[in-house]
């Protein structure tokens, strides 16, 4: 899971790429306000995990671009 937080503005972006159990790859996205229990959760297929991974980097571009800094996501 990678996980982005733009301290300015108290937002978090966080995605993850994962595998169902019929072998089919998801992306997923979240993002909402640090200190708010709002936010929304997508969930998007990809055609394998190469195209995965690809739209991984997009995201992560596009995040710093915005001016979000990447962070450790907290382990349970």
């Amino acid at each position: 899971m990678r996980r982005w937080v733009h301290p300015e503005k108290a937002r978090y972006y966080q995605a993850d790429l994962v595998v169902d159990l019929l072998g089919d790859w998801s992306l997923i996205t979240a993002w909402g306000g640090l200190e708010s229990h709002r936010g929304q959760v997508r969930r998007a297929l990809v055609a394998s995990e190469a195209e995965g991974v690809k739209r991984l980097a997009q995201i992560e571009r596009r995040r710093r671009q915005r001016g979000y800094v990447n962070v450790k996501p907290i382990e349970f």
